[in-house]
């Protein structure tokens, strides 16, 4: 008999995800960074408006995060090294670069880094 197929860590996460209560979805947004800690959370579910801040999903940068981002490095003419060294992250380099172009994962922290600073480079475009 075969061996029954294990549950994977995505389907894990959307069955907590849906019995979670909205204070603790809030928690553990507000943990990987993806809420401000002062906001208190709306609904059950995100509306599209509440996803404007969100540069991932999970491990994965969305596509707009993707263009965000290749703007700015156009515009500064720097490359994902230079991008990694600013967050503080001067070994991930080459992992951006994957993320950007091959839609692979990056590091929790490296995410969260990466959006404060793409919102301080949108606020001013000049840096």
């Amino acid at each position: 008999m075969p061996k029954p197929r294990l549950r994977t860590p995505l389907a894990k996460l959307r069955k907590h995800w849906k019995r979670a209560s909205p204070e603790e979805r809030h928690a553990f947004l507000e943990h990987i960074g993806a809420r401000q800690a002062t906001r208190p959370p709306e609904s059950q579910e995100p509306t599209e408006s509440g996803l404007s801040h969100l540069i991932a999903n999970g491990r994965y940068l969305l596509p707009q995060t993707v263009v965000r981002i290749e703007a700015i490095m156009r515009a500064r003419r720097i490359g994902p090294a230079e991008v990694v060294a600013e967050l503080g992250f001067p070994d991930q380099g080459v992992a951006l670069a994957r993320a950007l172009t091959q839609q692979s994962s990056l590091r929790l922290t490296v995410i969260a880094a990466l959006s404060a600073w793409l919102k301080a480079r949108e606020e001013s475009p000049t840096s």
